[in-house]
């Protein structure tokens, strides 16, 4: 950018906060490489404390003042129910108001569905530029995981907020192909208003530098990871019974999971599957650590449950396991998934609720035993999981509104 050229003002909104694992991910490490050539405030609402005196908040400040963010951090209240949502809500409001008064923010870039119950308001107050960034169906996602009803209030209000949201939209960003489809059918939206970037990956966190030349021989224990939840999206019962099919073929399984569900819970699942026995660890790691241990997996496995709205989901762990070299085993949940594995043999599509065929069984075998396995899937992983690809199509996406 010439240096007498003022940059774009871009006011970014997330609900996810950058001091959590998601938000620092898919939030912070975009905006960081952003803001060399756009002037970015960003909004997001902090789950962890917003003492000045809080060392991760101290940190977390003087960086994004390094990377030129000017980092609006709001407390995420919660505790007493709808006194909290108040609160919450009507930050959504009036931080983003305050920002374009004092700002005049050419570019409003919100994060999914509840910092866009401002933008209505906005919309008729301020001229901007509108991006909303679905990261999925969000209303959708709360009946198919946490029970909501299709035919609550609150489901129906967000609906309409979503649709609301992508007619005023001037750009749409969506996780994946399927769902970019759906929105242009349904929404008549152009295809050139949306764009699909998926949930990326930074290679300087994970690679495959350390990982093992040693490949899977049937005589030793098969690794298989699982990074994550074990609940709402996922189904890990079903997970565990690709692990008891396994044992039945008379392999040896470590089961390694990454995640901040405790011990006694997996035992609990383990122990409901017949897997009482299972050597098995469960781990909570600080984010940096995350790439060594998923260097260890011969394979990372995951079951989600089917439903309408994962035609938009691509669970991050797809990148950082695929980034480290790692295989995924996963079941067939929604087209894009399908046309990557299919197509670049960087995993297995596998139903869960079926027996272990000998011809999956086989797939399992040769996918672990392949030396080139762990290169194949760090390249296809830079390809279209990369940081860089993922900020330059932001980047185009700013500089053309």
């Amino acid at each position: 950018m010439h240096k007498t050229e003022q940059k774009k003002r871009v006011l970014y909104i997330s609900y996810d906060g950058i001091m959590e694992p998601l938000g620092y991910s898919q939030v912070l490490k975009y905006l960081e490489y952003l803001s060399i050539d756009f002037d970015v405030t960003l909004i997001s609402y902090e789950k962890s404390s917003l003492r000045v005196a809080t060392k991760g908040f101290l940190q977390m400040k003087q960086y994004c003042n390094e990377k030129n963010i000017n980092w609006q951090p709001r407390k995420y209240h919660r505790g007493l129910f709808l006194v909290s949502h108040l609160i919450n809500i009507s930050s959504i409001f009036f931080a983003p108001f305050f920002q374009m008064l004092k700002n005049k923010h050419q570019i409003v870039h919100i994060r999914s569905y509840m910092p866009g119950l401002g933008i209505p308001l906005l919309k008729m107050l301020f001229d901007f530029k509108f991006i909303f960034d679905i990261r999925g169906f969000w209303a959708d996602e709360k009946v198919d995981r946490l029970g909501w009803s299709n035919n609550s209030y609150k489901y129906k209000f967000f609906k309409k907020l979503e649709m609301k949201l992508v007619h005023k939209a001037d750009f749409i960003v969506t996780l994946t192909e399927a769902s970019k489809e759906f929105i242009q059918k349904k929404f008549n939206k152009s295809a050139n208003s949306i764009t699909v970037i998926r949930t990326c990956v930074d290679f300087s966190e994970f690679n495959i530098n350390k990982r093992s030349k040693k490949t899977f021989n049937l005589k030793s224990k098969l690794v298989i990871g699982y990074l994550g939840s074990i609940d709402t999206a996922y189904d890990f019962n079903a997970f565990l019974n690709l692990i008891k099919n396994l044992e039945k073929r008379g392999l040896k399984v470590n089961l390694k999971i990454l995640s901040d569900t405790t011990p006694e819970i997996v035992l609990d699942y383990l122990k409901i599957s017949n897997l009482g026995h299972l050597e098995h660890e469960v781990l909570f790691l600080d984010r940096k650590l995350l790439s060594e241990k998923i260097n260890q997996f011969d394979l990372l496995g995951f079951a989600l449950k089917q439903s309408f709205s994962l035609i938009a989901s691509m669970p991050t762990k797809i990148a950082e396991s695929l980034a480290c070299g790692t295989p995924i085993i996963c079941n067939n949940f929604n087209k894009d998934i399908e046309e990557m594995i299919n197509s670049y043999r960087i995993g297995i599509l596998y139903d869960f609720s079926s027996k272990l065929t000998q011809e999956n069984y086989e797939k399992i075998i040769s996918i672990v035993q392949d030396k080139m396995t762990p290169s194949r899937c760090n390249e296809f992983s830079k390809e279209h999981f990369s940081l860089s690809l993922g900020t330059n199509k932001y980047s185009e996406i700013y500089k053309n509104l």
